[in-house]
């Protein structure tokens, strides 16, 4: 498989890495940073491109580009007939979602929500109908601030539960088994340019389970964990600082699906993500990660009401991005 890489930061540098561990070839980087993109494309024996250019004649295109960008190259690749994998967050507004997801229909696109691919996460599916009905369910993504890329400028479309809750809400989501109906959240910010950098948020669903999250870029240790519990069993998930998974207080052991040089890349799900999007096995398509972003979006709201309960769908104006909805 032929792939075409877009943009050329951190996790551009992951999907490289994962993409030539699942035995497909990179040949060409684009970014509108060009020294990035050169030192990526050097590094990985490939060619810089133009962004313009991109899908370039690939068969996959991954698009790992700031958010404000994914639309314009989502829809490049998509009218170019090549599969297309993008990062999470999908896009910065539910009317840009709503574009993407016009032009998706009927064709490969994905949202890069790689923990869905995770070996560990596809054994928590395996175990989860034991517990039938859950009573609790709780997440916390907890890490220090990202110091790479756009991160270090101004966040405008909004922060850590922009771009870090895609994660957490996609696991509940999938661990709830339900479709939303609400959500509240409260959000709080020690960045100089006022983006959010802890949030709490309470996802509620019509069984009367309600999901908490919490998120933060304030902590020095990372901690990334699911807690489910029923009257029917517990089932504890740890993605870091290390793997593993409990059930009942036992551990269960979780085997990689794929052999890879480098098993972090196949435990946390950025391989099998990719090969499940070549073979046209179950993924986050663009429909899903336009749910995700309307969550975020009602949490956004939420916030900025004095955590006052949203109804889901969100029904806000979908012109305006998460933050702006916060009103900071």
């Amino acid at each position: 498989m032929q792939v075409r890489l877009a943009g050329a930061g951190y996790i551009a540098v992951v999907h490289a890495l994962a993409a030539q561990a699942a035995g497909m070839q990179v040949r060409a980087v684009a970014s509108r940073g060009g020294t990035s993109a050169r030192h990526l494309a050097g590094g990985i024996d490939a060619r810089r491109v133009q962004p313009e250019q991109l899908p370039d004649g690939a068969d996959v295109l991954i698009v790992a580009t700031p958010p404000e960008f994914h639309e314009e190259l989502t829809l490049q690749g998509l009218s170019a007939g090549a599969k297309v994998l993008v990062e999470k967050p999908l896009t910065t507004t539910l009317a840009s979602a709503d574009r993407m997801v016009a032009a998706a229909d009927g064709a490969s696109a994905r949202c890069a929500e790689n923990l869905l691919h995770a070996p560990l996460w596809q054994e928590f599916r395996r175990i989860r109908p034991t517990l039938g009905t859950l009573g609790h369910l709780s997440l916390r993504t907890l890490q220090p601030p990202p110091d790479w890329g756009h991160f270090t400028g101004a966040l405008p479309s909004g922060g850590v539960l922009f771009d870090l809750g895609p994660h957490p809400i996609a696991l509940a989501l999938d661990a709830a088994g339900e479709i939303p109906s609400g959500v509240s959240a409260e959000l709080s910010s020690t960045r100089d340019d006022g983006a959010d950098d802890d949030a709490t948020v309470r996802i509620d669903f019509p069984s009367g389970l309600v999901a908490e999250l919490r998120l933060s870029w304030t902590t020095a240790d990372p901690e990334w964990s699911v807690q489910a519990a029923s009257p029917d069993g517990v089932l504890l998930a740890e993605l870091l600082p290390e793997v593993t998974l409990e059930h009942d207080g036992e551990p269960v052991v979780v085997g990689l699906r794929q052999q890879v040089p480098d098993p972090r890349l196949e435990q946390m799900g950025y391989v099998d993500q990719l090969l499940d999007l070549v073979d046209g096995r179950p993924g986050q398509d663009l429909s899903a990660a336009r749910g995700v972003l309307e969550l975020i979006c009602g949490a956004y709201a939420s916030a900025g009401n004095d955590g006052q309960r949203m109804p889901l769908p969100f029904g806000g104006d979908r012109r305006l991005t998460p933050r702006e909805h916060w009103g900071r």
